[in-house]
């Protein structure tokens, strides 16, 4: 049996039950398992009578079957927003039951975005949700063939009570190399995403690998606030579904934090992007200091008090960090992991649900932002994957706890083998996606391998250990290359210390003499004399402890936040090359000597 037919076979028998969350934090929907396999036999229905149109009208034309595992089927684009994932599943279960291709669209992009991409790879089917619906109405039949409505209920497809059943849930015959679903795919180069052509055999190898994982059990409740558009989420909540949880939770990652413990109960894990975990933490910092209305003093409690606390905590995260090493330096550090969490360690992890554990992918996240979780009790686990790999190829286990594993993905799943070309990260398995789609149609295929971009090594116990994106090395005139994460964390540490006004920090300088910085507000409209100041002294405080040709040159600010800046790929990466190419004009400024508030002003125009 394929494994989407075993998952709804499993909610078909069992307890599970899907709930989603909306923006104001509020329950819209629970829906039990039975409920889900219903709606997936109506909208099955739905698609085999377009695939019967298809034949029909295809039968005779030569040119219908097109030999690349890119062209293989029709297309269907899925417009559902994060908080409608229960919908977004029963479209691509009955989609692809029927033989088609699914192309999830972004929901954070905006209408244009979304019309260009559906255009330019000729997307000729859309099921949508009721989110989208006005949106894709608007757009006019002449960019699509048909709009196919997806509703809990039933809706413009009525009770399917009357209608001949099924011959199975899902069929057992499909294909290994069937194209499930395109993913678009933000780390590609040139000015559009390409497609990453995810097969049957890929996702049958991805939920494998994610429901043998050591801390997944039956019965569990976990929360996913993650697009399912993207490929991590995607395959990740496939295999919590095969592992037949009690509850699994949807929600929008924007509006987390209004779900507190009191509306969504407890939850047993979570799973979360670098930047939101970032985020998370800058945020609990800023409130210690500030408290929720920006006093400098709240409940009684002094200034100076908070700020022994908020040095009590990342005293704290030194020391997970420490202690997960077995370093003799963590042991003399632990009472402060006690002292934060007897005063933050009920009222922060209760934000998120109480998890026991986080499992943090998508990107290569901050070392202590993961041991902030861990200090307040919330063990915190990294996981390495690509949308060419089908998402996660590695996520560290429970057991690693006390064995280094700060800092590591875990060691790769089986089947999987890999090895290093010069630093860079090269994989073969049967995760490894069939190939690109390009934006002309061109398919490119992998042949089960594929050179990742990453600069990695594995430690000792033969775990993965990322360093960065190889394209991300910043390469001066003088052929001298640095890896920017590096001071960038240093770089966002000392804002931490400080006054926590960076919501992130770019390091820049590709072909340049020296480096330079881009500095995003947590606030924007905090830019004024005071901020320009404080970010100055924060440039000469590091460059005071670093070689001459690693320190910051010119350095500006960013007009509003990295959200909102276009910086950020579909997938919520940051693409580097469009900050160079947008801040190019910062070093020709600094040559001739102008002053930085005029090459602010010259760059922001």
């Amino acid at each position: 049996m394929s494994v989407f037919g075993e998952i709804l076979q499993g909610l078909q028998e069992g307890q599970t039950y899907l709930e989603t969350y909306g923006r104001h934090g509020d329950r819209l929907a629970r829906v039990g398992g039975p409920e889900i396999v219903a709606a997936v036999r109506r909208q099955r229905r739905v698609f085999a009578e377009l695939r019967r149109e298809l034949e029909a009208s295809a039968a005779g034309d030569s040119s219908s079957g097109a030999e690349s595992p890119g062209r293989r089927a029709p297309l269907v684009g899925l417009f559902f927003r994060p908080e409608e994932t229960t919908e977004f599943l029963v479209a691509t279960f009955a989609a692809i039951a029927e033989r088609f291709t699914v192309v999830p669209f972004y929901p954070n992009w905006d209408a244009a975005t979304q019309l260009r991409y559906l255009l330019l790879y000729q997307v000729r089917f859309i099921a949508v949700g009721e989110a989208f619906d006005r949106r894709v109405s608007g757009w006019g039949d002449q960019h699509f063939d048909r709009v196919i409505r997806v509703s809990l209920d039933g809706g413009e497809e009525g009770d399917a009570s009357g209608l001949p059943e099924l011959s199975s849930i899902f069929p057992t015959d499909l294909p290994a190399h069937h194209p499930c679903a395109w993913i678009f795919t933000s780390g590609t180069s040139g000015k559009f995403p390409k497609c990453t052509v995810i097969s049957h055999r890929n996702i049958i190898a991805a939920v494998e690998n994610i429901r043998r994982l050591d801390f997944l059990k039956a019965g569990m409740t976990l929360h996913s606030p993650l697009s399912t558009s993207h490929i991590f989420a995607f395959v990740v909540v496939l295999g919590i579904l095969a592992i037949r949880p009690r509850r699994l939770l949807f929600s929008d990652i924007q509006y987390l934090a209004r779900l507190p413990q009191e509306r969504i109960g407890k939850i047993d894990a979570l799973i979360l992007v670098p930047i939101v975990l970032n985020r998370l933490r800058s945020a609990f910092y800023e409130r210690l200091i500030r408290g929720k209305s920006g006093e400098s003093a709240r409940r009684g409690v002094k200034l100076a008090l908070r700020g022994m606390l908020k040095r009590c905590v990342r005293l704290a995260e030194e020391a997970v960090v420490d202690i997960d090493s077995r370093r003799l330096r963590g042991l003399l550090k632990s009472p402060a992991v006690l002292i934060s969490r007897l005063f933050f360690g009920r009222a922060v992890p209760r934000r998120l649900g109480s998890p026991d554990f986080v499992v943090v992918g998508g990107a290569k996240p901050n070392v202590h932002a993961m041991a902030f979780l861990d200090a307040l009790g919330v063990r915190c686990l990294q996981g390495w994957g690509m949308t060419e790999t089908t998402g996660p190829l590695a996520v560290c286990s429970l057991r690693d706890r006390y064995r280094g594993a700060y800092g590591t993905c875990g060691g790769l799943f089986d089947e999987t083998r890999a090895r290093l070309d010069e630093g860079e990260l090269i994989i073969e398995g049967p995760q490894v996606a069939e190939g690109y789609v390009e934006p002309g149609g061109a398919f490119v295929p992998f042949h089960g391998v594929k050179r990742t971009g990453d600069s990695a090594v594995f430690d000792r116990r033969g775990r993965l250990k990322i360093l960065g994106k190889i394209n991300d090395r910043v390469t001066l005139a003088n052929g001298l290359n640095y890896n920017p994460l590096n001071l960038e964390e240093i770089i966002a540490g000392e804002d931490l210390r400080l006054s926590n006004l960076l919501d992130e920090v770019v390091i820049i300088g590709e072909g340049q003499q020296r480096l330079g910085c881009v500095f995003f507000l947590r606030e924007p409209e905090k830019d004024g004399d005071t901020v320009l100041s404080y970010l100055a002294e924060i440039v000469k405080q590091v460059n005071r402890e670093r070689p001459v040709d690693e320190q910051v040159g010119p350095w500006t600010i960013h007009p509003v936040t990295l959200r909102d800046s276009g910086f950020l790929g579909p997938s919520g990466k940051l693409r580097r090359p469009l900050v160079e190419e947008k801040y190019g004009d910062l070093f020709q400024s600094a040559s001739r000597g102008a002053s930085h508030e005029k090459m602010e002003e010259k760059v922001h125009s």
